[in-house]
């Protein structure tokens, strides 16, 4: 087993595909990455956020079932010393329970069956308590094969609510283990997922859910349910921090800790543990951040990641994508350029801001894909004209829209406070439903994204060069 696992890099490919198609892999209740403002003369990006305390870890660990007590004993020392507060274990139906969880650690999984027990979550005792606490099916399919002593296309998931001892915020966990493909019961990926989704959804009513696990599937491959995924917005820390470590094998990514309803955090420090296992342990931290105001300065700043907003939030998460787009607009400062595509322009606080950025000395280009001239494009063009060959101006282009393939809204400002080169997907048109229902967006802070949407925006418009 390697002890410095082998990173693979793949953010562009990533950031191409989440803005060429418009795929929404999801987190319920705000952004993602950190889009701040700093409170004091030093500037606060992701990276920063996510390594400073609070914060909180989570390993997942699948500790091969057949290896020797003393070698498990060990695994389970070491992961412990990295003093998580969450740990999700799989293969441990063989294990006693107090086994895996030393010291101040608690932990549960659902005994009287070789399948309920086999995987498990465990928690720091002295920072969270138990509310709650279940099991949940995944797969039901027998098939085994001759000496084998289980069905492996059985599985069950366990998971606990819990709350921390100091905030009385609550984090529900779930310990997963999806069955590899196998001939005698079939692939049970995408089914696996779906039963995965059923329980985050119910969990998710309560606050954030994370989510570790074994899911036997390679994280780049063609099998990785992503859609089923981003249905629910559950998203793996790979998404965000755009490296997926092996953890299994000489070159397997298939070991993963997931989260819903994770967008109150950053995402930092993530990193393979080796164990005596034949997997890598995978260890994420993640840090609690402030929602984002709506209010820009020339500190802000904004970090790559995915923004998506969902029901059922409070009301400010909810809006996050059109919070996203208010921040940036109201970061934008004299000498600066603000590109607006959107299908639908109808929301009075973003035709506001974009008046309030040319009042401050900004180039202000929006296109939009409208049949006819609503009160609100009119307000805006008295403010910034028409003709596309000026500094700054709001024209209604919907042939021009379609033929560039835009998504519903693209936002582009050459630099959003401290950010240079902000660009933001969405699929959210900025009408006065922006800060409703199930959005999402990209956004990327890259020369290389930034240039490959402008053309299609110039374009749009009808703007030559």
């Amino acid at each position: 087993m390697r002890t410095h696992p082998h990173v693979i890099s793949f953010g562009r490919r990533l950031a191409t595909s989440l803005i060429t198609t418009g795929l929404c892999l999801g987190l319920a209740g705000g952004a993602l990455v950190a889009v701040s403002a700093s409170t004091s003369t030093t500037t606060a990006d992701l990276e920063t956020v996510a390594y400073s305390p609070p914060r909180y870890r989570m390993v997942q660990a699948n500790i091969k079932a057949a290896m020797p007590t003393g070698r498990f004993k060990k695994d389970v020392k070491k992961v412990v010393s990295m003093s998580p507060d969450f740990i999700t274990y799989n293969e441990v139906n063989g294990r006693r329970g107090g086994a895996l969880a030393p010291g101040r650690y608690q932990v549960w999984r659902k005994g009287g069956s070789p399948y309920k027990a086999a995987t498990a979550v465990a928690w720091d005792g002295k920072k969270w308590s138990a509310k709650s606490r279940g099991v949940h099916q995944i797969s039901n399919k027998r098939g085994k094969a001759p000496g084998q002593r289980l069905h492996w296309g059985i599985r069950y998931a366990n998971w606990v609510t819990l709350e921390n001892r100091a905030t009385g915020r609550d984090v529900s966990v779930i310990a997963a283990h999806f069955a590899p493909k196998s001939k005698r019961y079939g692939d049970l990926i995408r089914p696996s997922a779906r039963a995965l989704n059923a329980l985050v959804k119910k969990l998710g009513k309560k606050g954030p859910v994370l989510v570790g696990g074994d899911l036997n599937v390679q994280y780049d491959g063609s099998r990785y349910p992503r859609k089923i995924f981003s249905a629910k917005h559950l998203v793996a820390s790979y998404d965000v921090t755009e490296k997926a470590p092996v953890t299994h094998g000489r070159d397997s990514t298939i070991d993963y800790v997931l989260a819903r309803g994770i967008g109150r955090f950053a995402t930092g420090n993530q990193r393979a543990i080796a164990l005596r296992s034949d997997h890598n342990a995978l260890a994420v931290d993640f840090s609690p951040l402030p929602l984002a105001s709506t209010s820009g300065s020339s500190r802000a700043r904004f970090g790559r990641g995915v923004v998506v907003t969902d029901p059922g939030m409070s009301r400010a998460e909810e809006q996050s994508v059109l919070r996203t787009v208010l921040k940036a607009v109201n970061s934008a400062r004299r000498g600066e350029v603000v590109h607006l595509a959107s299908r639908v322009l109808t929301n009075a606080r973003v035709v506001k801001a974009l008046k309030r950025a040319k009042a401050r000395g900004a180039r202000v280009q929006v296109v939009t894909a409208e049949r006819s001239t609503t009160s609100q494009m009119r307000s805006l063009q008295r403010v910034l004209g028409k003709d596309v060959d000026k500094a700054s101006w709001a024209v209604t282009r919907p042939a021009g829209y379609d033929r560039a393939g835009l998504r519903a809204s693209v936002l582009l400002v050459s630099r959003a406070g401290a950010t240079p080169r902000f660009s933001f997907s969405t699929s959210t048109q900025m009408s006065g439903l922006a800060g409703s229902g199930k959005r999402s967006g990209y956004l990327s802070v890259s020369s290389t994204t930034y240039d490959k949407l402008l053309g299609p925006f110039r374009s749009a418009a009808g703007r030559r060069g």
